[in-house]
């Protein structure tokens, strides 16, 4: 007895051993390479999602041969860019007067941050003023090179509101700049007349006199700003696929009065379907459930209807929205009552797919592959919360591919299924182990018990 239990605990353990080394998952490269650091996207096909796991807990983006890296596993989006506008002031480096009577101002944006710098502005406390300016960046040997001619500056203010401070830049990403004010001194020209009048005893006399003032002021700068410009992405709607479900049944339940179709649906993350009959006029109550253990679980219910008839707008509603399941197997129930049973063509039953995607950021000189598939159960990766809420910033990505998929699903081995057996049925077995322990060493205890005495008497 006590060998049949060493025994079989030896190979059970044996049997995990095994199955804990046969864990073959599935490695497909990654199409593309880097040639800077830049943010990846790989969009997941029907391959990855037949045999990821739940929650893809086992999808990892590895380096050929080598470690884990952090990724995000995110549904597609429809994404337009915005421009986003920051102002950041410039430090003045150093104000010199030139020989022609300008000026010369070096100024230089602190940080070390990526800039895109689309507009220069002069700030300034002048009113009423003409002023052009040269903008230069510095080149490698140290020398000043304009960017383009003079531009004007001027303000108008005395006769309308309209002034122009500001010059447009090509986007660029220097730091330090020079400015060529054309004048140092700005000289203000007026006019004006003014009227007197004088009386005697006989008339009255006017006298006008125009009288002129000049100001030299000079051109006094407040601050130097530049135009820090950025694409923000902003998320738009979800992206769905419209696509034909690998296979459905179509079964007529007379006595129920309702017809069943079960859909297979490959693991794919579903957010709807869309059924097509046959017939032109129908109005029926429908619900839709999924594999769960036990039998089917309710996901949603509404209806299926089409109406065309003479003289009334057309009306179709075909599409049934669901929350987002991945599952084998739906199954759509729709109650016929007396009425005649809807029929399905073939491709007549269609499923919204939502499109999904890895995200990583890719090296230069490094290659990556997708890993997945992973046989039993794995616990979700736990990646740097800072790199995880980059990549989910909306960012502009690389599309890099995926290697073409095998024929045909994951290789499960032996001792990976005698581990499932294990995992699904080891409490029964466990039980009907300790039911057989307990039976025969009853049976062992009975045979030692000594025969009952003869009762018959001589």
């Amino acid at each position: 007895m006590r060998m049949l239990f060493y025994a079989g605990g030896c190979w059970c353990a044996a049997a995990l051993s095994l199955a804990a080394a046969d864990s073959t998952r599935m490695t497909r490269v990654i199409q593309g390479e880097a040639t800077a650091t830049a943010v990846v996207a790989v969009p997941l096909d029907n391959h990855v999602f037949a045999h990821t796991q739940p929650q893809w807990a086992d999808l990892r983006v590895t380096e050929v041969g080598g470690r884990d890296i952090p990724r995000v596993i995110e549904p597609e989006r429809d994404y337009r860019f915005e421009e986003s506008h920051t102002e950041r002031r410039a430090v003045l480096k150093n104000i010199q007067q030139l020989p022609d009577g300008g000026l010369a101002v070096v100024c230089e944006l602190e940080g070390t941050n990526a800039l895109t710098l689309t507009r220069l502005t002069v700030r300034t406390p002048l009113r009423d003023y003409e002023q052009s300016v040269t903008v230069s960046t510095q080149s490698a040997d140290g020398t000043w090179t304009p960017l383009r001619a003079a531009e004007p500056l001027f303000d108008y203010s005395r006769y309308a509101d309209v002034k122009k401070e500001s010059v447009t830049l090509p986007n660029l990403t220097n730091r330090l700049f020079k400015l060529e004010i054309a004048r140092a001194d700005d000289t203000v020209f007026s006019t004006y007349a003014s009227m007197t009048e004088e009386r005697d005893a006989a008339e009255t006399r006017q006298r006008t006199f125009k009288r002129y003032s000049v100001e030299q002021r000079p051109f006094r700068i407040d601050a130097v700003l530049f135009r820090d410009t950025r694409q923000v992405a902003v998320a738009g709607k979800l992206r769905t696929e419209r696509v034909a479900v690998p296979s459905f049944t179509v079964e007529e339940q007379s006595d129920r009065k309702q017809t069943v179709v079960t859909i297979e649906t490959a693991q794919w993350p579903l957010t709807g379907l869309v059924l097509l009959p046959e017939q032109q006029n129908f109005d029926r109550s429908i619900t839709v459930a999924c594999e769960a253990p036990g039998g089917w679980r309710l996901l949603t219910s509404g209806r299926l209807t089409r109406v065309r008839l003479p003289n009334t707008a057309p009306v179709e509603q075909c599409e049934i929205t669901l929350p987002e399941t991945r599952t084998a197997q739906l199954r759509v129930v729709i109650a016929n009552h007396d009425n005649p049973p809807l029929t399905f063509a073939p491709n007549s039953v269609l499923a919204l797919r939502q499109a999904y995607r890895a995200l990583f950021i890719a090296e230069p000189g490094v290659r990556y592959a997708l890993t997945y598939g992973a046989p039993e159960a794995v616990t979700a990766p736990v990646y740097e919360q800072s790199v995880l809420n980059y990549l989910r910033g909306g960012r502009k990505a690389e599309v890099w591919s995926l290697a073409a998929a095998p024929d045909g699903g994951i290789h499960v081995g032996f001792a990976v299924r005698v581990r499932r057996f294990f995992v699904r049925h080891g409490l029964l077995l466990v039980s009907l182990a300790v039911m057989v322990a307990l039976g025969l060493l009853i049976l062992r205890a009975v045979r030692r018990l000594p025969p009952p005495p003869d009762n018959d008497s001589h």
